[in-house]
């Protein structure tokens, strides 16, 4: 068995290298990209989105969901 030790700084980037590929997967797949394809673009693209970008997808995200609930009511 093999154990990773990450320092601080390196969990926190594979904790945003991880919400991205999630966030981008989620994203492309609302998007109907086939969930194969969604996940391996995501993986690809995770890594050289710029960050603006990214939270721009994020902020987008976020507002769809919060007009989704609000037409549910």
């Amino acid at each position: 068995i093999c154990y990773i030790y990450l320092t601080d700084s390196g969990k926190k980037i594979a904790e945003m290298v991880y919400e991205r590929h999630d966030v981008l997967m989620h994203y492309l797949i609302s998007l109907g990209v086939a969930e194969k394809t969604a996940e391996e673009d995501a993986c690809k693209i995770e890594h050289i989105i710029s960050e603006e970008t990214f939270d721009r997808i994020k902020d987008f995200l976020h507002n769809q969901q919060s007009q989704n609930s609000e037409a549910q009511r």
